[in-house]
């Protein structure tokens, strides 16, 4: 009789402990939910996945900015959530305070930034890769790019006039994007990559529409880029690593061109594509 009271006090002891650790995740979960909107869950365990996971999901991230406000929250599934920050003052906060990065999330996106000053997470590499950087912001060498961008500003005025003599729409984060890659071609390499040239094909805009989407998942799933099984991922390290090869071949030729001016290194500009290639 005395084994089985035991048994039985055993068993009301751990039924009460599990009853207590459900009823704490529940409380723990229904109030993550409340604490920031967010679209509708539709499936307990999957989340919000069947709409983060999809390739057009930064179009859903600027509909749920504009419907729930500058912060809200995805969840990934039962145990996992996304907060979106697009309010301004908030993200300054963040960005200029020391935050706790998430490595995992990190290794997500590194297949396309590497090791790169914004994705470092080690202190000693972050501190050096930034010293190496901080020449390329010095007031004579911001001075000197005025005229590229005077150029490529010029270029975006006439695609925003070419589409407005066609009445079409255009995707302005997708803008920003090409004119950043033609001016920075310009400074950093000497190379007119033609993004946001009219009437021309690119071929940056057309690696990065197959890079960026799954690039995204990965965020959310680093394991999903260190283990390529799917077709999408074996296609987005593709299209990096030709990147990386146009890359090194516009820091080949800017070099040369430098060498070509000044065989004397001590008499050379200091280049920003030196800085970058370290």
């Amino acid at each position: 009789m005395d084994g089985l009271k035991l048994s039985q006090a055993a068993f009301i002891v751990t039924t009460t402990l599990a009853l207590i650790a459900v009823a704490r995740f529940i409380y723990i979960y229904v109030r993550a939910r409340l604490q920031f909107p967010g679209p509708p869950v539709k499936n307990f365990w999957t989340g919000n996945l069947d709409q983060t996971m999809a390739d057009n999901v930064h179009e859903k991230w600027l509909q749920w900015n504009r419907e729930y406000g500058h912060v809200f929250q995805t969840w990934n599934a039962l145990f996992s959530r996304v907060i979106y920050i697009g309010d301004p003052g908030m993200i300054s906060a963040i960005t200029t305070s020391n935050w706790a990065k998430s490595a995992a999330q990190y290794d997500g996106f590194r297949p396309l930034s590497g090791d790169a000053l914004f994705v470092q997470t080690n202190h000693e590499k972050w501190h050096m890769q930034r010293k190496r950087l901080a020449p390329a912001f010095q007031p004579q060498v911001i001075d000197a790019q005025y005229g590229a961008f005077a150029k490529h500003l010029t270029r975006c005025v006439e695609y925003l006039d070419n589409a407005a003599a066609d009445k079409s729409l255009v995707d302005f984060s997708s803008l920003h994007v090409l004119i950043s890659l033609d001016f920075i071609g310009d400074i950093a390499y000497g190379v007119d990559f033609r993004a946001l040239t009219p009437g021309t094909v690119s071929r940056i805009p057309q690696l990065f529409e197959i890079v960026l989407p799954e690039l995204m998942k990965c965020g959310l799933f680093p394991l999903r880029a260190r283990f390529p099984i799917l077709k999408k991922t074996r296609a987005m390290h593709s299209a990096i690593a030709e990147l990386r090869l146009m890359a090194e071949k516009a820091v080949e030729n800017a070099r040369h061109t430098t060498d070509e001016v000044s065989d004397n290194p001590k008499k050379r500009s200091k280049k920003i594509f030196e800085i970058l290639a370290k």
